[in-house]
């Protein structure tokens, strides 16, 4: 069921008298209503998670966080960006959330899973689905995890540099929306040659119904690079999927590739599971919609302390202490120093010491352990 609608004259009104009470400060706003539920959840999870969120929001972006009491749960759970902008109205604030906190019918670790949308009203700019567990004992870390992604979207730059280097971008089928380094620049079969700063971009298609189409273009002074991208098309909606270290991914068990990785889905929940040796094994309660993107980001747990891993895919045989190592993580590696060969083409040794705690990635190239960024 869609959220109720409002009488136009009412909007306008409220509006008119919100944008009015904040015009005398100068502080941007963040509305942050309490989010709709979905399934089996306790009202106490609700509202000990938005006041963690709240707080986490405030301290991550800087914006003063505004509640939402005109917010109808309906309205605030709807996670559409057309919603979510309507709540930024309400609220009268420049960016707003919509999120909803789903009871898991199969929970195979935390109950529940958070689901958020942003939206930026004044630059008509929004997220993708952001998703995140909740461990209602917990409710920190998700709220930080979720703010720290609220706060990266409100701080990204909107405009990109000008320049002498051309970019012209063209789409099968046409009429994709095309970001730069996050940026909108507009629409296939509607855009010209954009003139920017020479450099490295992130260049992303999107398109209802397809798949969204990511690939890194380096831009040269006084030249026009020009980039034709056929879209995929899906049939729901899809799930970006990011892990650090990189892992394998099982989709409703189905193994289904290496992150950084984008999977078509049907709208509703999904399970993916994300493995690497070496680091436990997480699994997380996704909700698809269709032709949405939603975007899910995790950091492994090591399983074991300390831990030193490697490439999994390599042509470099790893020895430490003089014994082969098959996997691509040492198992039971003691704290001190250790000698690390690594045969390849040629067979290098290193001395390395291995710290009492923390999670260390072996660089096959210069024999570093290089830490896992937390």
């Amino acid at each position: 069921m869609r959220p109720p609608s409002y009488p136009a004259s009412c909007l306008r009104c409220a509006v008119a008298l919100l944008v009015l009470a904040l015009a005398c400060t100068g502080v941007a706003q963040i509305s942050v209503p309490t989010f709709g539920t979905r399934g089996e959840v306790q009202a106490q999870v609700v509202e000990e998670f938005m006041a963690e969120f709240r707080a986490a929001v405030a301290a991550a972006t800087g914006l003063e966080v505004r509640s939402g009491e005109l917010i109808t749960p309906g309205i605030a759970g709807s996670l559409e960006p057309e919603f979510a902008v309507l709540i930024a109205e309400l609220d009268g604030a420049r960016f707003a959330i919509s999120g909803e906190i789903a009871g898991l019918v199969d929970p195979g670790g935390e109950p529940y899973a958070v689901n958020l949308i942003v939206v930026d009203a004044e630059r008509a700019r929004s997220t993708d689905l952001t998703t995140r567990m909740l461990d209602p004992l917990a409710v920190a870390p998700a709220a930080a995890e979720l703010a720290a992604a609220v706060a990266a979207f409100t701080s990204a730059a909107v405009e990109l540099p000008r320049g002498d280097a051309g970019i012209f971008v063209s789409s099968e089928p046409g009429e994709a929306q095309v970001f730069l380094d996050g940026v909108s620049i507009g629409r296939t079969s509607k855009l010209d040659v954009a003139m920017l700063a020479p450099g490295r971009y992130q260049l992303e298609l999107r398109k209802d119904g397809f798949l969204p189409e990511t690939r890194t273009v380096e831009l040269r002074a006084g030249d026009t690079s020009f980039v034709h991208v056929v879209l995929t098309a899906i049939s729901g909606g899809s799930i970006q999927v990011a892990a650090e270290p990189a892992a394998q991914v099982l989709l409703d068990g189905v193994p289904s590739g290496r992150t950084p990785l984008t999977l078509s889905a049907l709208p509703g929940t999904h399970r993916v599971t994300l493995q690497r040796e070496g680091f436990l094994e997480e699994t997380f309660e996704v909700l698809v919609r269709n032709y949405r993107v939603t975007r899910l980001e995790a950091a492994l747990v090591p399983a074991v302390d300390p831990l030193v891993f490697w490439d999994e895919r390599r042509e470099v045989l790893v020895l430490i202490d003089g014994e082969l190592q098959p996997g691509a993580y040492a198992p039971a590696l003691a704290p001190g120093l250790h000698t690390f060969e690594l045969i390849g083409t040629t067979t290098r040794s290193f001395l390395r010491a291995v710290p009492e705690s923390g999670a260390f990635r072996l660089d096959l190239e210069t024999g570093e352990l290089v830490p896992l960024a937390p």
